[in-house]
């Protein structure tokens, strides 16, 4: 496998606790400016380092970290949550592999596509699917998998949404992990609503939970 059609993605959502709330607005600044720091520190030793505020309440900020070496996410990762301290917690995450789709035709440079400029939106979560998914012949799967990839490409409202399916076979609690980047969340729900009808839906049995993050400044948390 070419290493440019490989890559980690790590996931990692921020709760702030009460003590980040109760914190005066200098301590809050202070805080940002070291966690800011950690951010310029490690942005050129990944493949993208991208951070978004949490449209749900379960979480706050969002992670979305990639290397070709998962020792960077585990450097990021711990001295993130060295800096942040008292004042939040990782509430959930998710790590899978990036890796061509057996459903596709051909490969292109993940890196590349990771290293563009962030779209406004970004939506993540872990998938499962029903064992006798695995029991069909690859051919049948594959045809169904057609039908689902065509359905979203041609829809008309899916312009500019960037989809990667990633792998989590044996590495964590789901088979998949699914990532999307955004540029207008109204599009995205009409084109998530149409995947709804296709055939390959029988077979999903969990999508949950759902990370939903809009690119926003860390300032947010000093109003």
């Amino acid at each position: 496998m070419s290493q440019n059609s490989l890559a980690y993605f790590y996931i990692s959502s921020i709760k702030l606790t009460n003590r980040w709330w109760s914190s005066s607005r200098e301590e809050r600044r202070s805080a940002i400016n070291e966690i800011e720091s950690v951010e310029s520190q490690f942005r050129n030793n990944l493949i993208s380092l991208k951070r978004y505020i949490s449209l749900r309440n379960d979480s706050d900020i969002i992670y979305w970290v990639t290397s070709s070496d998962t020792s960077k996410l585990l450097e990021f990762k711990y001295t993130l949550l060295s800096k942040i301290r008292d004042l939040g917690y990782e509430s959930l995450s998710l790590f899978s592999v990036y890796r061509s789709s057996p459903y596709t035709r051909g490969n292109f440079d993940i890196n590349k596509v990771l290293s563009l400029e962030p779209l406004r939106y970004f939506v993540a979560y872990p998938m499962k699917k029903d064992v006798e998914w695995y029991l069909l012949p690859f051919e049948e799967r594959e045809k169904i998998m057609k039908e689902h990839i065509e359905t979203a490409r041609t829809h008309p409202k899916n312009k500019g949404i960037r989809s990667y399916t990633t792998y989590s076979f044996g590495v964590g609690d789901y088979e998949f992990v699914v990532v999307y980047e955004i540029p207008e969340i109204e599009n995205w729900v009409e084109v998530v609503e149409a995947l709804r009808e296709v055939k390959a839906r029988k077979w999903i049995t969990k999508e949950e939970p759902i990370l939903v993050g809009e690119l926003r400044g860390l300032d947010l948390f000093l109003i």
